[in-house]
């Protein structure tokens, strides 16, 4: 009896084998296709970051043009006659330019870089109340001619006469903007709670212009 010579045929993988193979890429295709899909709850694109509430601020409004934000931190009587706020200012413009504020609040000349036209208005006397001045003529508060880079925030403040009477609450107009009404007036530490100065020092106090 003949024995064959030839050689067995080599095994080929079987059909499962192929398909575990073609399973597998495709759950793995398929797993990188979804990871690098965007979810429904994915954030939205990244914007300019908007400046933060500033703390304790008593009031704000936003320049006409929309880049600047002003906060009023402060209004608080230094002396019976004499109130003296202060002002947090906010570039939050889009374009990357800083922002000229040195005739923001004032009119060019002696009074540039001030907040000469910013005024208050006790409007249970109907008065308007403007920045104290001093010997000179010279506003009396911060004088700030640089100019406000992108997202940067500064702080300015000026005197004003105190409204008549026991007024707490005056209106803060300032230049280009929406005025800001109900702004509470605060008793500094040399002044007691009922508006008394607690000290023998010269009231200070000025007359509004007009």
């Amino acid at each position: 009896m003949n024995e064959s010579t030839d050689a067995a045929p080599p095994r080929r993988p079987g059909l499962w084998a192929v398909f575990a193979l073609i399973l597998a890429v495709l759950l793995i295709v398929g797993g990188l296709l979804w990871y690098a899909m965007p979810s429904d709850e994915a954030p939205a694109p990244a914007q300019a970051a908007a400046p933060e509430p500033s703390p304790a601020s008593l009031a704000t409004t936003i320049g006409e043009e929309g880049t600047l934000q002003i906060d009023v931190m402060s209004l608080e009587r230094v002396s019976p006659g004499t109130l003296e706020l202060r002002l947090a200012v906010t570039h939050i413009g889009s374009e990357a330019t800083a922002l000229d504020i040195a005739q923001r609040f004032s009119a060019d000349g002696p009074d540039r870089g001030t907040l000469s036209e910013v005024y208050l208005a006790d409007l249970a006397h109907q008065r308007k109340l403007f920045i104290l001045r001093d010997a000179e003529g010279m506003p009396i508060g911060s004088r700030d001619e640089r100019p406000l880079a992108p997202g940067e925030r500064r702080e300015v403040w000026a005197h004003f006469p105190a409204p008549t009477g026991s007024e707490d609450a005056v209106v803060v107009h300032v230049p280009h903007a929406e005025p800001m009404p109900n702004v509470p007036i605060t008793n500094g530490d040399a002044v007691g709670a009922t508006g008394e100065d607690d000290t023998d020092t010269d009231a200070g106090a000025g007359q509004p212009d007009g």
